[in-house]
């Protein structure tokens, strides 16, 4: 056949230059093959980058105690970097440095290089033997990410410094920040020395500077945000000269990024000639279940759109690399980041990409195979559900709240000198639950409880609709079909906690044969969170590591899923509640029904 092809020439090439992925191992380790069925999955997108934050998740070998026992060797991690690298992905390791150094300050041997004796938070910058430790830990993230451009060292929220014999003379002669510049540039200069340029995250010059809060602070609008640039900006120019020249400077923003300050600060960056690129986030806010994702307007928005908007920002201002979170703080299933991974990656390579309502169209069925009407709809009841989660067995609060006063934690400065009490606080966790309903005054409980009992209701109505549709999207997807097995078991757990809250609403009667029936509908429900909570623990299985093996030093963080050294960090709430409910069983006249709890 003499068939005609019409000739054209294709010009197609990314926004950013560098489009990278976040993978933090901070409280848990995904297995090795998920680790490259991501990779694959990632090279379809044209994500051409991971930043792989190792804290304790690498086997370091000029540094071993740091390493948690079912750490990734180094020959394993060099490994997949060749497996990434054949499919155009490079994997920068990041290892933070002088803050957010918990992970090897845990360890009573290096007590010694902590800042404070009694605050694992910070090294002091300058004891030589931070450096040792520091350089040797570099070394063995350069050699398991063999021909990797970069090393990404961290260095934000770094407060307790001066503070130390040591550091105290030299701060109170040149300030803080010039014991974060004298770390900065140490370290900035061995990774140079070693063929790698450094990244760093911007926050901590920018606070020296006193413009920091213009980046982020929505209150603060054009007029204010220009008054304290020019009132900071020179100090950030003093600055400049003392940062190290070839070093990269992350601007990290989870919001939309168009607040004026954020603007000035990537402006700022371009006229200055510093090396630039920023960070947004698959996922924000409490998110142990399923992430954070509104669509409102406004600089407050959240997921897909503040990906698009800061994204489109940072090719405007022409930075060199965008990164898209994914913080384990919360730990949740690496499978609920895709949908904000994606999204970043087409992004970044098209700002003016598929409008968000064509988003979801376009994610499911390249993702999956599949299709679903107004999918967004669908994730709101998901993430409304997680949020009663959180807060629905809590007077005030919610399980992110309190976790710091159940474990005498730091509060959320945790980067502050910490405080001497002149006599110790106990704290009665259980008083923050709601109380139970008292037989002796029926129908008080559902009354002072009224609209949470309404909101129950509501988020288990959804629930009949949510689980239908997971079962379906699992069964017409052609792909990646796991990732519904995860969105389902955690529907199914979230949706415990109104069953239940209901059936204690049934036991709040003076109708002794209701009261006995309601009883039988929270034994029944007790069961069910067994069952549901065991298969949601295979389901995790399946892909990571659902607890530390033996030997693992604690590292009781203020993050939420360091409370525990397996998964039950996310039923603690649920531990406790179970066994008041117990306990109020045994004064009824049937016998409570035994849980997997102690």
């Amino acid at each position: 056949f003499h068939v005609p092809v019409p000739a054209c020439r294709i010009t197609d090439y990314p926004a950013l230059p560098y489009r990278a992925v976040h993978f933090d191992v901070k409280h848990h380790l995904d297995h090795m093959n998920y680790y490259y069925n991501s990779i694959d999955r990632l090279a379809r997108y044209k994500i051409n980058a991971v930043i792989f934050e190792f804290e304790d998740k690498l086997r370091y070998r000029r540094q071993p105690l740091v390493g948690a026992p079912q750490a990734i060797s180094i020959d394993e991690m060099a490994a997949l970097t060749r497996y990434a690298r054949e499919r155009h992905i490079e994997i920068t390791p990041l290892v933070q440095g002088l803050g957010h150094a918990t992970f090897i300050l845990k360890h009573p041997e290096y007590a010694h290089l902590r800042e404070l004796p009694d605050n694992r938070w910070a090294f002091c910058p300058m004891d030589s033997g931070t450096y040792k430790v520091l350089f040797d830990m570099y070394l063995d993230a350069m050699d398991a990410t063999p021909g990797s451009r970069y090393l990404h060292i961290g260095g934000d929220e770094i407060g307790n410094i001066g503070l130390c014999p040591r550091c105290k003379p030299y701060a109170d002669k040149y300030g803080k920040m010039a014991l974060n510049l004298y770390w900065l540039n140490k370290v900035c200069t061995f990774i140079e020395q070693h063929g790698r340029t450094p990244i760093f995250w911007d926050d901590m010059p920018l606070k020296e500077a006193g413009i920091y809060k213009t980046t982020y602070d929505s209150r603060i609008d054009s007029s204010r945000a220009a008054k304290t640039w020019k009132e900071g900006a020179p100090q950030l120019e003093k600055m400049l000269t003392r940062l190290p020249e070839h070093c990269v400077f992350m601007r990290w923003n989870y919001t939309t990024g168009r607040q004026p300050g954020n603007i000035l600060a990537l402006e700022w960056y371009k006229k200055h000639g510093v090396k630039t690129m920023i960070a947004t986030a698959a996922q924000s806010g409490p998110a142990a279940l399923f992430p954070f994702d509104e669509r409102n307007k406004g600089l407050s928005s959240r997921g897909i759109v503040a990906i698009r908007s800061f994204v489109a920002l940072g090719a405007d201002e022409k930075v060199n690399g965008m990164l898209c979170t994914a913080w384990d703080d919360r730990s949740p299933h690496m499978e609920t980041y895709w949908r904000g991974f994606i999204a970043a990656a087409g992004y970044s390579w098209n700002p003016a990409g598929p409008g968000l309502e064509e988003y979801d169209t376009d994610y499911l069925q390249r993702e999956y195979g599949t299709a679903y009407p107004n999918y967004f709809s669908l994730y709101k009841k998901l993430r409304r559900a997680t949020v009663f989660w959180e807060r629905a067995f809590y007077r005030k609060g919610g399980r992110m709240d309190v976790s710091n006063t159940l474990f005498n934690l730091p509060g959320i400065a945790h980067w502050q000198p910490p405080k001497k009490e002149k006599t110790p606080v106990k704290t009665n966790f259980a008083d923050k639950l709601i109380e139970l309903p008292d037989p002796h005054h029926p129908g008080q409980w559902s009354k002072k409880y009224e609209k949470r009992l309404d909101e129950a209701a509501s988020v288990l109505h959804d629930y009949a609709i949510t689980s239908k549709a997971l079962d379906s999207l699992y069964r017409s997807s052609k792909r990646n079909r796991y990732h519904w097995e995860v969105f389902s078991a955690l529907n199914d757990f979230q949706a415990t906690v109104p069953r239940l809250l209901l059936s204690l609403k049934q036991c709040d009667t003076s109708d002794i044969t209701l009261r006995k029936k309601g009883i039988q509908e929270v034994n029944t429900a007790l069961k069910a969170f067994d069952r549901i909570w065991a298969h949601l623990q295979d389901i995790y299985a399946e892909t990571r590591f659902i607890s530390y093996p033996p030997g693992y030093l604690p590292d009781r963080y203020f993050h939420f899923a360091s409370q525990r050294e397996d998964l039950s960090w996310m039923i603690q709430t649920e531990e406790l509640f179970h066994r008041m409910i117990k306990e109020w069983l045994t004064k009824t006249s049937l016998p409570p029904t035994p849980t997997h709890f102690p």
